[in-house]
């Protein structure tokens, strides 16, 4: 497949999201997301054409909260099959150097994940791991650079693929928290992070969990949190003009999306 045929499905899925979902993203974020898909597939192409089955629904029906209320599990898994051996991965939108510093947190959703798939086909998962899409930093400044011999130099460094221990974990703990994430939402209980932890550089980032995370949250501009972040974090005021005009120019290009 050439990048003429790549990006032609690309932009097929992503009206057919579009048009599923009812909301669109902004023309400088499609354009980093069809960034990512390109360089996964030059990079991780051998292991996509491995990919035997793609978004496998896992549900997992009739769970009850610890305030009984019912709902279910559901998640989508790509699935590798090589010879015997069966492989789960999630794709996030997340550098490799994240999840690897994050492990924990994907590991409880990975393994009820397996737990699910030796429920509904009687058969167990060998090996999990997480596709990482994001492009490193110095993958990044090559590509801005159109430094060919570097990208290429950085591309053979780029591993995206991080796998994660199969372990057999308290399933009914991590199940009791997605319960407990469910009870929450029904109560309305959306509370944001505090600016304190907005101020915080988290394990795995290099920058505060206000510009890492915050930055490419839709809901930013409705968060008290992230607006007293931008207010009173200690910026240069030509810093923070820019970032008010960039704010600016993604309000409209996220209108012109809809169009």
């Amino acid at each position: 497949m050439d990048v003429n045929e790549l990006r032609e499905l690309f932009e097929e899925n992503f009206e057919q999201l579009k048009y599923e979902y009812g909301r669109s993203i902004t023309l400088n974020m499609k354009e980093y997301a069809w960034q990512q898909v390109k360089l996964y597939y030059e990079r991780l192409g051998n292991i996509a054409k491995k990919v035997k089955e793609t978004e496998v629904k896992l549900i997992l029906p009739e769970q009850v909260t610890p305030k009984g209320k019912k709902y279910t599990i559901e998640g989508s898994v790509n699935i590798i099959k090589e010879k015997d051996k069966i492989t789960i991965c999630d794709v996030k939108t997340n550098e490799a150097k994240d999840v690897q510093a994050n492990k924990e947190y994907y590991k409880g959703q990975l393994n009820v994940y397996a737990h699910i798939w030796k429920k509904l086909k009687n058969s167990n998962i060998d090996d999990m791991a997480i596709i990482a899409t994001a492009p490193p930093k110095e993958l990044r400044n090559a590509l801005n650079n159109n430094d060919k011999e570097e990208v290429e130099k950085q591309l053979k460094n780029w591993n995206p693929l991080v796998k994660v221990s199969l372990e057999q974990l308290d399933i009914d703990n991590q199940i009791r928290k997605f319960g407990e994430f469910v009870d929450n939402i029904q109560e309305g209980k959306f509370n944001s992070p505090s600016l304190k932890y907005l101020k915080t550089v988290q394990k795995g980032q290099r920058a505060p969990f206000g510009t890492a995370v915050c930055r490419h949250c839709d809901v930013r501009h409705s968060c008290d949190s992230y607006n007293q972040y931008i207010n009173k974090i200690e910026l240069d005021e030509e810093i923070k003009k820019d970032i008010a005009i960039e704010d600016e120019i993604e309000r409209e290009q996220w209108m012109k999306s809809y169009e």
